[in-house]
Formats: C-alpha cells, sequence, structure tokens
C-alpha cells in the first residue's frame, strides 16, 4: 500500500483577481480549508423504526484559514482592507479604506513526510476576510489569523475541470501507472 502520510510546508503567494504579479505573503504556519456540507435527509415512511429512505450531501461552501507570520505592510493592508502608501523608509497602511479583496491563491508546498514530494494546492478564487485579531503588545512572535472563502471561477467551462480550486500532488512511487 501506497504512504500519504502528511505534514507539509511551503510557500502562499496571493495574485489579485485584477492581475499582477504573484505575492508570497510570508512565513505561513497554517493553511487549512473547511468544506462546508448541507445534508438533506428524505425520511423512510414505509416500515416502522426510521430510517433515511434517500438523502442528498452538498457542499454549501468552502471556507479556508491561515496564520500569517509575517505582518509586512501589504498583508496589513489586505487584512485591513486598506491601502499601502511608502514614504522614504516609513510605510503608512491606512485602514478601512476598501473592501475584501478576490485573489488567486498558490500553495506550493513538499511533503517532509514524503521525502520532498510536492504538494501544490491552486484557489481560482480566494476572497481573503479581515484580521482575526492584530496584536502589537505581547510576548509572542505576533501573527495574522485570516479566513477568507473560495469563491466559484465561471471562466472554467472545461467539463471536469474544478471551478473552486485544485490539488495536485506528487504521486507515491507505488501509484505510478506502469508505461
Amino acid at each position: 500500500m501506497a504512504n500519504y502520510a502528511y505534514m507539509g510546508k511551503g510557500i502562499v503567494s496571493l495574485t489579485p483577481e485584477a492581475g499582477g504579479t504573484p505575492r508570497d505573503v510570508g512565513n505561513v504556519s497554517s493553511l487549512q480549508f473547511n468544506p462546508n456540507e448541507n445534508i438533506i435527509k428524505q425520511p423512510n415512511y414505509r416500515t416502522a423504526g426510521g430510517g433515511s429512505y434517500a438523502s442528498v450531501s452538498r457542499v454549501e461552501s468552502v471556507e479556508f484559514s491561515a496564520t500569517l507570520h509575517d505582518l509586512s505592510p501589504e498583508n496589513l493592508a489586505m487584512v485591513l482592507f486598506g491601502t499601502v502608501t511608502k514614504a522614504g523608509n516609513v510605510a503608512t497602511i491606512e485602514a478601512l479604506t476598501t473592501g475584501a479583496q478576490t485573489f488567486k491563491m498558490e500553495f506550493a508546498g513538499v511533503n517532509e513526510v514524503s521525502t520532498g514530494r510536492t504538494v501544490t494546492v491552486t484557489v481560482h478564487r480566494a476572497k481573503i476576510g479581515a484580521a482575526q485579531g492584530l496584536g502589537f503588545i505581547g510576548d509572542d512572535f505576533g501573527a495574522l489569523e485570516i479566513t477568507g472563502e473560495v469563491l466559484i471561477d465561471t471562466s472554467i467551462v472545461t467539463e471536469g475541470l474544478s471551478q473552486f480550486f485544485k490539488v495536485d500532488m506528487t504521486l507515491d512511487p507505488e501509484d505510478v501507472p506502469a508505461p
């Protein structure tokens, strides 16, 4: 049996939806995706004792969370819905001057357990929410806890391709098809 135990490390980059250059957001200690499922059940009315006769499961949304450890001016502006201006050696973040932004998110990762096999996650449209907290005083390193939602990308119309996100991973050698 192939081994797919996983412990990931890697780089998270964001590209503004309007276009531009991907930006490495720095040291990220956590990146998690949380599908929210809605299960609709039809009760069994045919016999005593209950149970389900049929059910339908739908994913209503996919949310994500991340912990960013680089409090760069660009990261702060992103999670404070603001803008950045730089003059000399000072960056000024004007908070609450924009709304939540949408990005293409890419995670270029490596699986430490599997001696360097790669894992790449591409979120076609990720809407980043506001920071969950922003501490300027403390005895620990600062961090930005962020959340967001994976949105549909209606420009992807090829059958079988996700309009939301995809995961590319290097196969375990046991699973590589023979030529």
